[in-house]
């Protein structure tokens, strides 16, 4: 066979076996027959790459495809250069493209690599919105796989760290090319005469990236670990089956342990520290809708605020003004603004209609009846907010204030007193709403803490003529109490 056909047949067979791949891909993935993937097309070689296998692949797969392009313009002339570039090749083909371009980055913006993420992965889920995409697909390859791993090592993460990125998710992502080698691109786009740009910002040694892919990793290869970068792709692979399995655990545990929004906490020193850092993991994940800015440093600090038992209350701070708070046996996410504890107040309680205590937001509705009335309530028929008095045993000081220091009742059914803290404690009663939660007294006597304990003073007797209904109605759910 002359040597021009025998290059010819290799080729395309390079060029097949490349398409092969991202076919796989795919069908891995699950794209069905008349689904849209949106591209995101930076100009670069490998979302050229993509491109062009996509297009290949379009009527064989039965999908539709399209395009995005985000100038970041933060490159000047060259950001202007690759957006006419992917004008250009889409043009070309016959794709649709979407450009848009970005405002508020400098070169010297903080954070800048995740800010320009942020914008471009935002950009194409609003596109792949408005075009009905199913897929947005990136072109992250086995190279980037490999660094990413070795980033995420050197920064300390686990084993869902370590599992780096996958071919579909999260959400609407996918990379097709996750599996195939940066010079297997180059090699298929000279193979089909393709033309791409080059970012020059992939050379600046100021993102740390650059640095790992440009000089550690070409370190590793040459004196340490020839090979290194299959073998931390296929540790990302091991890392994301363990991740699965322990995430299914840990999404079965959280299901047994909600109470609303909440995570119940008992017996949580119990659990293995694998399953409970899971745990912590995808509640948060529940609750915030991402763990992104979060660190092992955070999931750590939280599990040992459900696991301690000598201070049943606490919060972590979390990224973004956020905090995990936990109270008692219940962990909440979200934004706790601290009460400041009112003044201490007095005031006179009305024997009959309702009485306000705007200090603390609860109300308080008073009746009168006389002794064997059919309408008075029967004490086995009281709520927890509720309590029957002997009118005459009130005297004149009949009135409701709040927490003061050395506070005890005298319990009814029992000898001696107890601390009102103590009392607050065993009934789980959040520190922040104890100087807010209101003590009935008469003349200077405690005889009432509503929904957690009765002093043996002003009971219902024989001699009673008249009897006192006093009902507490604290604030809604929404303000935060509640009795646990």
């Amino acid at each position: 066979m002359p040597s021009g056909a025998t290059s010819k047949k290799i080729k395309s067979r390079a060029v097949t076996s490349f398409i092969k791949q991202v076919s796989a891909a795919l069908k891995r993935i699950g794209l069905k027959h008349g689904e849209t993937i949106l591209i995101g097309l930076s100009g670069g070689p490998d979302s050229v790459a993509l491109l062009h296998a996509l297009d290949a692949l379009q009527a064989s797969l039965q999908f539709n495809l399209t395009a995005a392009h985000l100038n970041h313009r933060l490159r000047g002339a060259e950001a202007n250069r690759d957006e006419a570039f992917v004008r250009r090749l889409c043009a070309d083909r016959g794709i649709d493209l979407t450009v848009e371009r970005a405002g508020g980055l400098t070169p010297t913006t903080p954070n800048l690599e995740e800010r320009a993420r942020d914008r471009r992965h935002r950009f194409l889920h609003r596109v792949a919105k408005r075009s009905g995409a199913e897929h947005i697909a990136l072109a992250h390859h086995a190279d980037d796989q490999a660094e990413t791993v070795l980033m995420r090592l050197l920064r300390g993460a686990g084993a869902t760290g370590l599992s780096a990125m996958a071919e579909a998710g999260p959400a609407q992502l996918i990379r097709p090319l996750l599996k195939v080698s940066r010079s297997a691109i180059i090699d298929y786009l000279r193979r089909i005469g393709a033309e791409w740009v080059t970012d020059s910002s992939n050379h600046s040694p100021n993102f740390l990236r650059n640095r790992i892919r440009l000089e550690l990793m070409p370190l590793i290869e040459r004196e340490y670990a020839p090979g290194i970068g299959p073998r931390l792709t296929a540790l990302a692979e091991e890392m994301r089956a363990l991740d699965r399995h322990i995430t299914t655990a840990a999404q079965q545990a959280i299901a047994a342990r909600r109470d609303g929004d909440r995570l119940i906490v008992a017996g949580f020193k119990g659990l293995d520290p694998v399953l409970a850092h899971a745990l912590i993991r995808e509640y948060l994940r529940a609750r915030l809708g991402d763990l992104r800015h979060l660190t092992r440093k955070h999931i750590v600090a939280i599990n040992e605020l459900c696991a301690g038992s000598t201070n049943p209350s606490g919060r972590v701070a979390l990224p973004g003004g956020r905090s995990a708070h936990r109270e008692y046996e219940l962990l909440s996410i979200g934004r706790f603004a601290e009460k400041r504890p009112p003044a201490p107040f007095s005031i006179k309680l009305k024997r009959s209609g309702s009485t306000a205590i705007a200090a603390i937001g609860f109300r308080f509705d008073a009746k009168m009846f006389k002794r064997g009335a059919a309408q008075c309530p029967r004490m086995i028929d009281l709520e927890p907010m509720e309590a029957l008095f002997d009118t005459t045993a009130l005297g004149a000081n009949f009135a409701v204030r709040n927490l003061r220091p050395g506070d005890r009742l005298e319990p009814q059914g029992t000898r001696g007193t107890r601390k009102v803290q103590d009392i607050f404690v065993d009934r789980k009663l959040p520190r922040a709403l104890r100087a807010r939660w209101p003590i009935v007294i008469a003349g200077e006597t405690i005889i009432w803490i509503p929904g957690m304990a009765r002093s043996r003073h002003a009971l219902i007797s024989q001699e009673t003529a008249k009897i006192q209904h006093l009902r507490a109605f604290p604030p809604s759910a929404s303000d935060g109490t509640s009795v646990a």
